[in-house]
């Protein structure tokens, strides 16, 4: 490259007077008609609107990117005053050639230190003539910014600005392929798929985190042979090039792994988060774009066996096992045929009346499913085998056999019995469930081996189970470890009001329970009527649905508030004549003197539940007569977050039910959104022969 000295461009420079730039301005001129006439112009024209540049990683190769100026105009075209803004510390020649010249002259360069030699030079254009500016830039980490400035005697364009753009140097992470599907994959089968993700970018990427979502799938990942989320230390050198970081162009492989314990659809995603912010998520999918056949037996103690074992059955005697056919692919499943080898083993109801039998494909994570009945009948003491046959479309498992096993008994069914079928009491009690007088005739010692408690039927918002025992008994909300069936009792705790059965179920030591198909008999019950004690019974349970477990020791914080009529607000401090009790019951008043009533008319707050679902409850034995006030009934949302992980679980739907006189009066439901929502429900007016309930629900952000 040939460049100019800097005394030419000085004796270019000098032969450009400002009085050629003050003539070539004048734009127009007065006729002997006074009227005034245009005259010749230059016109400025521009090949681009500025410069630009690439994203590239420092140390590239230089990059030069070329802009034509050219006069379109009747008279000369003038270029002065130009300003040069790079950024600093970065890498820059700027040159420029005119039309028709074989030498490019140099007007600034950044690596030499030199200076701007184009800052006091007058460029003329005559019309029709051009020159090209050239720019060079060696891409470094600053990255490419900043303009070329000047001025212009073309009145539409006086003042130039052509800017220097380049992409932002930066990294960016091309993952290959871009999503994973691993077609049809049978439970237990184990599938690999690599993924190879490249830093495409300028600069190094630092990985923060890679995670599968959600979180509870059968996709898993490893790096370096290593899952991240187990050892995040693998994530600082992922290419183990010895380096921290991805360099650009730099790539690693993943392993993906696909393992459904059962049969149907899957999906979620890989997420690959960068420190800076960046972030790429490949989805992940398997068994959905083809029709899938799942069998489940739900009458076993393992529903996704591989086999159906009836166990032993009682000889001469139909025993019936279901099987549930799903459809759990993405096409429609078409049973083709079902039937069964072996003289011991039958169909039963519930078959299509004729095939192919369709079930729709799995839309929305709905999966579509049928059932039919599976019998066994033994005609004497001995082990029976034969196979279940199911035909379907599915590529995978067009033919599914299944094993059939079962053995035929003579025994004498076990029968289940409570000591106490009805109970009273009030909420919050605690009851002993007793199947002791049940008995098994053949078994050892004359008893069941097993006593299962199910609840069936239970008032809204009840959560509480048959338990051993309770971990706290001054706490039974909290729970307790798991019923042992091998023992005949089980506690429960009555936590609502309302009305509740359970069942007990036994099983004898060959297998058969009662009551069931093969030992029938009328069912075991325990009826619990649960009647609030208490002139005013006040109920609080709340459910918050992303709350997995609310029977765990974590959830959230939902307060029952109860105000006297005479109080001038919730938990605001005023206290009675005496100046000893607040006129708000809650968790931090438990039991407030509330005066001249006697201690009948101080209310109680009879459980106080930190981490669920509740209950809490007030009561109040003998209410005072309210003249023109009323009682008041609020709900505090205390904490939507965990306090020993830090979750926030978010909205929660409390309510609220109200009993006079043991009677429910009304109940309300309000979602409360975030931690510190208060919810003002409603007034009791207590007279000396009726009293009511006005509803209120109103709902504050803050308590009022």
């Amino acid at each position: 490259m040939n460049h100019q000295t800097s005394a030419s461009l000085s004796r270019l420079s000098s032969t450009l007077t400002w009085a050629l730039v003050a003539l070539s301005l004048t734009v127009g001129c007065v006729d002997n008609d006074n009227s005034v006439a245009e005259t010749a112009s230059p016109v400025l024209y521009l090949s681009d609107t500025g410069f630009s540049f690439p994203s590239a990683p420092p140390g590239s190769p230089a990059m030069t990117d070329e802009l034509t100026v050219r006069n379109d105009g009747e008279v000369d075209l003038i270029l002065t005053s130009f300003e040069v803004d790079f950024l600093v510390n970065t890498s820059y020649v700027l040159d420029y050639q005119r039309e028709g010249s074989e030498e490019r002259l140099i007007g600034y360069d950044t690596t030499q230190e030199r200076p701007n030699l184009l800052a006091d030079s007058r460029i003329t254009l005559a019309p029709d003539e051009s020159m090209t500016f050239f720019l060079t830039y060696t891409p470094d980490e600053e990255g490419a910014g900043r303009a070329l400035r000047f001025v212009t005697n073309d009145t539409n364009n006086r003042d130039v600005r052509l800017p220097i753009e380049g992409a932002e140097i930066s990294s960016e992470l091309l993952v290959t392929p871009s999503e994973l599907d691993f077609g049809r994959v049978n439970a237990g089968e184990v599938v690999e798929r690599e993924l190879t993700v490249t830093n495409v970018g300028s600069a190094i990427s630092t990985l923060d985190l890679i995670r599968i979502s959600p979180t509870m799938s059968d996709f898993s990942f490893t790096l370096n042979g290593v899952n991240p989320m187990e050892d995040p230390s693998v994530l600082v050198d992922p290419d183990q090039d010895g380096a921290d970081g991805l360099n650009a162009m730099a790539s690693f492989t993943m392993i993906v792994t696909y393992a459904p314990p059962m049969q149907g659809p899957d999906s979620g995603a890989l997420e690959i988060m960068e420190a800076g912010g960046g972030q790429v998520s490949v989805p992940l999918s398997a068994n959905g774009a083809s029709p899938c056949i799942n069998l489940l037996f739900p009458d076993t103690s393992n529903p996704n066996a591989d086999e159906l074992d009836f166990g032993p059955s009682l000889v001469e005697n139909t025993r019936i096992q279901n099987v549930v056919v799903e459809s759990c692919g993405g096409q429609t499943l078409e049973i083709s045929a079902i039937r069964v080898e072996g003289a011991e083993f039958g169909l039963g109801d519930g078959l299509p009346p004729s095939y192919p039998a369709r079930l729709p494909p799995v839309t929305d994570g709905n999966v579509s499913a049928n059932s039919f009945q599976v019998t066994f009948t033994p005609p004497e003491l001995d082990l029976y085998t034969g196979t279940l046959i199911v035909e379907s479309n599915d590529p995978v498992s067009p033919v599914l056999e299944i094993p059939l096993r079962g053995r035929g008994s003579i025994n004498a069914c076990p029968v289940a019995e409570v000591s106490t079928p009805e109970l009273v009491v009030p909420p919050l009690e605690i009851v002993t469930l007793d199947g002791s007088s049940s008995v098994d005739s053949d078994g050892r010692n004359g008893v069941p081996v097993h006593y299962e408690w199910s609840v069936t039927q239970r008032p809204a918002g009840s959560t509480a189970q048959p338990v051993e025992r309770f971990a706290n008994p001054l706490r039974p909300a909290d729970g307790g470890q798991a019923d042992d069936t091998t023992t005949p009792q089980a506690f429960f705790f009555v936590d609502v009001a309302g009305e509740y059965v359970i069942e007990l179920t036994v099983e004898d030591d060959q297998g058969f329970s009662a009551p069931s198909n093969d030992c029938p008999q009328s069912a075991a019950t325990v009826y619990i009527n649960a009647l609030p004690e208490g002139a005013i019974h006040v109920e609080l349970t709340w459910h918050t649905p992303s709350d997995v477990d609310e029977t765990d020791l974590d959830g959230t914080d939902v307060d029952l508030h109860l105000l006297h009529p005479n109080s001038g607000g919730w938990a605001n401090g005023l206290s009675n004549l005496s100046g000893e009790t607040l006129y708000d019951c809650y968790y931090a008043n438990t039991n407030p003197e509330w005066g001249p009533a006697g201690p009948d008319g101080n209310p109680s707050l009879d459980i106080d539940d930190t981490n669920g679902a509740g209950p809490e409850n007030i009561t109040i034995d003998t209410p005072e007569i309210t003249n023109n006030g009323y009682y008041r009934v609020g709900v505090h949302y205390y904490s939507s977050g965990d306090s020993f992980f830090g979750e926030d679980y978010g909205p929660s739907d409390a309510t609220i039910r109200i009993y006079l006189q043991g009677l429910l009066a009304d109940e309300w439901t309000q979602t409360l959104n975030f931690t510190g929502n208060f919810w003002d429900v409603a007034g009791i007016e207590w007279g000396a022969n009726s009293s009511r309930v006005i509803e209120i629900n109103r709902l504050y952000e803050y308590t009022p």
